[in-house]
């Protein structure tokens, strides 16, 4: 009868051959990164990302620096990474998600324009062209590109992150010139048609500006420029007029 201990060191040899052979085979030309794609851009373009994760080519995909490629690339203030995948033997799959602006923060003699989760994206010196809601009442305490916000309040970021957050997903982005968060708990807005409008505290604040894109309201406020139209409630909205 065979020695067990005699087995068990052959067994040892031989995964100890596998080990240095699967090592070997690691480091052959079949595991150098040969493509990188890109899932999640529309606007930006595929080539730019992939110059801004600065992967070498034919570099060997077990050597891949996930968390360096993402500090790379979330230098771009319109990019967050959702995830950098190797896909074997010799891909890169780099999923996307591009940022939007969703309003304009004056400041100094600046304006910032931040996304919906009040991170800014860029500080331009001017009004021009501006496409997006004016937020007035926030006290930034600091800022830094790329960055969430930092203010006095930050019950106030939470409550206008909520605010453009409806916005944007009820697409009435177009319809505010004005955020007004001086007082979190009776939020108002401007209307681009330059109507008041009471929005309260920040609940249930898609029930309230659905209001904005109803047939009903449509034809209420359909050529009406002043007044103040109160959505505190959101099952009982309620227009005032100059006069009233």
């Amino acid at each position: 009868m065979r020695n067990p201990k005699k087995r068990r060191h052959g067994f040892f040899i031989l995964l100890l051959l596998l080990g240095i052979t699967g090592i070997g085979f690691i480091g052959t030309d079949g595991f150098q990164i040969k493509e990188v794609t890109i899932v999640g851009n529309a606007k930006i373009a595929k080539e730019d990302i992939i110059k801004r994760a600065g992967i070498p080519h034919n570099q060997n995909i077990f050597k891949l620096n996930k968390q360096l490629i993402k500090e790379r690339l979330e230098t771009d203030p319109y990019l967050e990474i959702l995830s950098i995948k190797r896909q074997y033997p010799n891909e890169v799959i780099i999923t996307v998600r591009e940022k939007e602006a969703a309003g304009i923060i004056p400041y100094l003699n600046s304006y910032y324009v931040i996304d919906r989760d009040c991170y800014i994206m860029e500080i331009v010196d001017s009004l021009e062209n501006c496409q997006y809601p004016i937020i007035r009442g926030v006290q930034i305490s600091n800022f830094l590109v790329g960055k969430r916000l930092i203010a006095s309040d930050e019950y106030q970021l939470k409550v206008l992150s909520r605010i453009l957050e409806s916005l944007k997903d009820l697409g009435l982005e177009d319809q505010i010139s004005e955020i007004i968060v001086d007082n979190p708990e009776d939020i108002e807005f401007i209307l681009t048609s330059g109507m008041r409008t009471k929005i309260g505290q920040a609940i249930e604040v898609d029930k309230k500006l659905i209001w904005l894109k109803s047939e009903e309201m449509q034809d209420i406020l359909n050529g009406i420029s002043g007044g103040i139209l109160d959505l505190s409630v959101p099952s009982k909205p309620v227009f005032y007029s100059d006069e009233s």
